[in-house]
C-alpha cells in the first residue's frame, strides 16, 4: 500500500462510517511468530482501514504525531503493540 493510499484511509471521517459495519478488534490477536510484514497484511485484511476500527461498542480512530516517523514505520510500531 502506498503512502497516498494510507493517507486516504487516514482522512476517512468518523461520521461516514457506521459502527456496525466496522470489524470488532476486541478479540484480535497478532501472531507474534509472524514477520512484521505478515502481521501488517493480516491486520489490513481483518480491519480494512488501519486507522479506524471498532473495539467493542466504541469507534477508534488512530493517528500519529508529526514527528518525522514515516506512516509505514508508525504502523509497524502500532502492530508491535497490538
Amino acid at each position: 500500500m502506498t503512502a497516498e493510499e494510507y493517507r486516504a484511509l487516514l482522512d476517512t471521517d468518523f461520521s461516514d462510517v457506521k459502527i456496525n459495519e466496522m470489524p470488532d478488534m476486541a478479540s484480535y490477536h497478532a501472531d507474534l511468530n509472524d514477520t512484521i510484514e505478515k502481521r501488517q497484511q493480516k491486520f489490513i485484511r481483518k480491519v480494512g482501514n488501519p486507522y479506524m476500527m471498532r473495539v467493542g461498542k466504541m469507534k477508534v480512530k488512530v493517528s500519529f504525531a508529526n514527528n518525522g516517523v514515516s506512516i509505514e514505520e508508525a504502523f509497524k510500531n502500532m502492530l508491535l503493540t497490538v
